[in-house]
């Protein structure tokens, strides 16, 4: 069964808030994380039973049983087909919860990442002071996630100017002004890790705790706004925007993940403090939402979830 890595709770992790304090959607996506993973436990347990039961029955089947009576013969057939029905039933919803899991697992925990930056300071001084490697590395992780998927967003927008008319504002053509929202979205998550970074460094620098500054204030893009005009142009304008803001981004991604990974590398290196503030916290979470669940609504829950992964894909 997946599981988090194994990380002991520091002391300097602050307790988890209340369960019900929690932002709804990560409140929501941490119940049906939890869920899958008690139904997944409830399933492997029953598909085990059901094999252990069909192998005393495939050990305790008559010999010669075609020789015997027809009721003899009819009720071990019986038994065998239920057995194999059962085994293949609970094989399948094994596979649907598996299938699920990751996605989940990462809407998780890229909800919880962006909630323990904005509401633990501890977690901030954590990582100014060269703790939590296991967390250095999911930021270049995350990072890499952004831009790919900024990257991709301004692909889409690209494509879709060929269908604008000329004279045409973006804004007023349902496609392209469709195709524009994502890259816009996309590009404010990018900016906030920036924003983030730069966090870091200046809690770096007022603390002092290091002796020396490791690492520099990054300049903030804001793609995002930079996208957000894009609404009111036309296509050639946009196209030519459009090239010009992607050359950037590839220069300030290279630029960008060149600093993660260095100081990621030093981090790895100190030596000092634990190596996770996110996966102690999020087993907590975890434990306290075990608590809340009302055990009658899971199946239902474990369906919803199902249906939000399958529509998702």
């Amino acid at each position: 069964m997946d599981s988090y890595p194994s990380h002991t709770t520091p002391a300097f992790v602050a307790s988890p808030p209340a369960i019900a304090q929690l932002p709804v959607r990560l409140h929501d996506l941490l119940r049906r994380e939890v869920c899958l993973e008690i139904t997944r436990a409830q399933i492997e347990n029953a598909l085990a039973q059901v094999r252990v039961e069909s192998e005393v029955l495939r050990k305790t089947r008559p010999p010669f049983l075609f020789l015997h009576a027809k009721n003899t013969r009819t009720e071990f057939e019986e038994r065998s087909a239920g057995a194999i029905d059962s085994e293949a039933a609970l094989a399948r919803g094994l596979q649907q919860l598996i299938a699920a899991q990751p996605r989940v697992h990462a809407w998780v925990e890229d909800d919880l990442e962006t909630f323990l930056r904005d509401s633990q300071p501890p977690y901030l001084l954590g990582l100014a002071m060269h703790r939590f490697p296991d967390d250095w590395q999911r930021m270049i992780v995350r990072f890499d996630q952004r831009v790919a998927g900024f990257r991709a967003a301004l692909g889409t927008v690209l494509s879709s100017l060929g269908v604008v008319p000329g004279g045409m504002a973006l804004a007023a053509n349902a496609g392209a002004f469709e195709c524009l929202m994502p890259a816009r979205q996309w590009a404010a998550l990018l900016d906030y890790e920036f924003t983030f970074f730069n966090r870091i460094a200046d809690m770096q620098r007022r603390n002092g705790a290091l002796g020396a500054e490791t690492l520099k204030r990054m300049p903030e893009r804001q793609f995002g706004p930079v996208v957000s005009q894009w609404a009111r142009l036309e296509g050639e304008p946009v196209r030519r925007a459009l090239m010009d803001l992607r050359a950037k981004l590839d220069y300030t991604a290279m630029e960008a993940r060149a600093v993660y990974v260095s100081e990621a590398s030093m981090v790895a290196n100190s030596g000092s403090g634990a190596e996770s503030y996110v996966y102690p916290f999020w087993e907590a979470l975890r434990q306290l939402m075990r608590l809340e669940l009302d055990l009658e609504s899971i199946d239902e829950i474990v369906a919803e979830t199902e249906q939000m992964v399958a529509a998702a894909d």
